[in-house]
């Protein structure tokens, strides 16, 4: 009797929630990535992506060969998602009727995006030392994305220049690289310190530097 009060007063094993393998891929996607973000490429490891999902080990090997094939799923996921989000970018916005203010919208788009998900800007932005050198050129590619949509919103710009401004002689590759570096600079910040480089405070000061004499 002693035993089988014993038994009783054990406390079950909590087991994870039985998934269908695409839903259990995205929930050890979403850990990995938590894990990322607050610690580094260093501490995404199977042991600790199955213990953040609340699943053991082999659950994780079921769908990963190993860590590298988890992260390399979680890159492409996250560069994916940052992919669509810069050809967002582009679009042409039917309420900005002029160059300025369409550059203007798809920079408040972009950096919006880039505030409502962090964890993923995270991934392409911060420094790209500490990730595993294979998986490092998927990275380069996403952050190369948004210069398509820039070559193209401030060609436009300075097409729409007075001709007086000689902006017919600014070499656009070179135009286009400064300004990808700042946006690239100002994301970091972003992510970095939110509460005091909000998406507000950086359009102002690129409004200035878009000044347009009247």
């Amino acid at each position: 009797m002693a035993r089988a009060g014993s038994d009783a007063a054990r406390p079950r094993r909590r087991y994870a929630k039985r998934l269908q393998p695409a839903d259990r891929r995205e929930q050890l996607l979403d850990t990995a990535l938590r894990i990322l973000a607050t610690s580094g490429f260093a501490e995404v490891t199977i042991a600790a992506v199955a213990e953040g999902g609340g699943v053991t080990r082999p659950v994780v090997y079921d769908l990963y060969a190993n860590r590298d094939d988890l992260l390399g799923d979680l890159i492409a996921r996250e560069t994916a998602r940052m992919i669509a989000a810069t050809a967002y970018v582009a679009e042409r916005d039917t309420a900005a009727a002029d160059p300025k203010a369409a550059l203007l919208a798809g920079l408040t788009r972009f950096l919006s995006d880039l505030r409502s998900v962090p964890d993923s800007w995270r991934l392409v932005y911060y420094p790209i030392d500490g990730v595993p050198v294979a998986l490092r050129p998927p990275i380069e590619r996403a952050r190369d994305e948004l210069r398509a949509p820039l070559r193209r919103l401030l060609g436009d710009w300075l097409a729409g220049r007075p001709a007086g401004e000689h902006t017919d002689e600014v070499d656009l590759d070179v135009f286009v690289e400064i300004v990808q570096g700042a946006v690239q600079t100002v994301a970091r910040q972003m992510l970095t310190d939110p509460q005091r480089f909000d998406v507000d405070r950086i359009l102002r000061v690129v409004d200035l530097l878009l000044y347009e004499n009247p």
